[in-house]
């Protein structure tokens, strides 16, 4: 079972819909690795400082939001996750660094693998 699904189909067509602004909406490319304790996405969002930038949780989908240049004329990268149940929403953080997103996951205890001690009868 996958930890989260990408919702760029979704997006492609929210992107479609929103005409109404001049704004260029670019599909947001991620880099997605995981070990045994969280997943880390990065996501190249060049020009995009930390004030054009929103990343949400709720109802179990992660939003990625970034806007480089004026609202009305600049870019706009989007990407939407549904996350699974085993990612702990209070172990998300992010870090925007040098027009790089990095995105963590911690994964909740319940789903990380764990050793079973076994006794002697």
């Amino acid at each position: 079972m996958s930890l989260f699904n990408s919702n760029r189909n979704r997006d492609d067509k929210n992107m479609a819909k929103s005409d109404q602004t001049r704004a260029q909406r670019l599909a947001l490319p991620v880099d997605i690795y995981e070990n045994e304790n969280e997943l880390l996405l990065l996501a190249d969002l060049p020009g995009v400082e930390p004030d054009g930038l929103n990343v949400s949780f709720d109802a179990g989908e992660l939003r990625i939001e970034g806007r480089r240049g004026p609202a009305e004329a600049g870019s706009v990268y989007t990407r939407t996750f549904r996350v699974s149940e085993r990612i702990d929403p209070a172990g998300i953080s992010a870090e925007l660094d040098q027009g790089v997103l990095k995105l963590r996951l911690t994964k909740a205890e319940h789903s990380k693998p764990r050793k079973i001690e076994v006794r002697a009868a």
